[in-house]
């Protein structure tokens, strides 16, 4: 009896070992202060990506996200500190029971649509953060959860972005992604076509409140302290503007726009202290607390000249790359 072996996953699991080996090489060899920036990075880069398989592929409106990135990272620190679960089971745990409550508040609600389902979904975020608040014995309450373990490392998180874009970039292309994309442009089309409208936008919202989960879980056990106020409805706003600056449809997006607004308060904060050393007081406080002002003209700026994102609804290729080379017609705009 033969054994057949799919070269594909063969590549990936290749390519997965060669992730997590680089980045055990960087955390070793890189400060720790740079690590911290990477795995932020890679923790927004999965939260946006999941979301944009729910507002960019499927065009729902949602602003929820942080809810279900609380669930996983609360779920899993107190089944591991609580009960005495494994983390790599209390870590899918998270996952599991984000995306169970997605499916719970998708699929009654994911029949309204727009402004409605965006302000159903804020109301979501809110309800968790308040029992959540209200939670003394067994989640801190107000005065959050200490003494989640230490269990996120940049390895564990890059691989887990890895594997998060690996399986969101098969999905997109199967025929779900065609059902995704349909719905979006025109939900009654797809349905005289016989796409299940409804099936179809409550897999994707659990799908993406599953991917929530698991980046709640890896930021609870990086912090290790969990406090509601982490995922008030600010943090799903800032995912929601990952999203929309980096492109809605774009993977590739996803991952610019959750590095470039993660990398701009580190930045202009450093720059600030710099400033300030060299004597430029006024100037340096003004880039270590007005960083938010500069971060608003960029989404401003990116709406007025890129409305659909930098990336729009491309993906990083070697084809795409190709197309800037001289002789060949760029892909931009096509």
């Amino acid at each position: 009896m033969k054994i057949r072996v799919n070269p594909e996953w063969v590549a990936v699991a290749a390519a997965g070992a060669g992730v997590w080996i680089a980045s055990a090489f960087l955390e070793e060899y890189v400060s720790s202060y740079l690590v911290g920036i990477l795995i932020y990075i890679a923790i927004n880069s999965i939260l946006a990506i999941s979301l944009n398989l729910i507002s960019g592929y499927t065009g729902q409106f949602a602003l929820g996200h942080a809810g279900f990135m609380a669930v996983g990272a609360y779920a899993s620190a107190i089944l591991e500190m609580k009960v005495g679960v494994p983390f790599p089971i209390a870590f899918l745990s998270g996952g599991l029971l984000a995306a169970a409550l997605g499916f719970v508040v998708g699929f009654p609600t994911l029949r309204l649509k727009a402004d409605y389902l965006a302000i159903v979904t804020l109301g979501f975020n809110q309800i968790i953060l308040i029992v959540l608040y209200n939670m003394e014995t067994l989640a801190g309450g107000a005065r959050g959860l200490p003494g989640v373990p230490l269990r996120t490392t940049l390895p564990l998180t890059l691989t887990v972005l890895f594997i998060t874009v690996w399986l969101f970039r098969n999905l997109l292309e199967s025929k779900h992604g065609f059902f995704f994309r349909s719905i979006r442009e025109n939900e009654i089309a797809a349905e005289s076509i016989g796409i299940n409208s409804t099936y179809t936008k409550v897999a994707a919202f659990t799908i993406g409140s599953f991917f929530a989960g698991i980046a709640g879980s890896l930021l609870g056990h990086y912090l290790m302290y969990l406090n509601p106020d982490i995922f008030s409805y600010t943090k799903s706003v800032e995912i929601l503007s990952m999203v929309i600056f980096g492109g809605l449809m774009s993977i590739t997006g996803s991952i610019l726009g959750a590095a470039v607004l993660t990398l701009i308060p580190e930045v202009f904060r450093n720059l600030g202290t710099i400033l300030s050393d060299a004597g430029f007081v006024a100037l340096g406080s003004f880039f270590r607390e007005g960083w938010t002002v500069i971060y608003s003209l960029l989404l401003i700026l990116t709406m007025l000249f890129k409305p659909r994102g930098l990336f729009g609804q491309q993906e990083l290729t070697a084809k795409w790359l190709g197309s800037f080379w001289p002789g060949k017609r760029s892909a931009i705009g096509r």
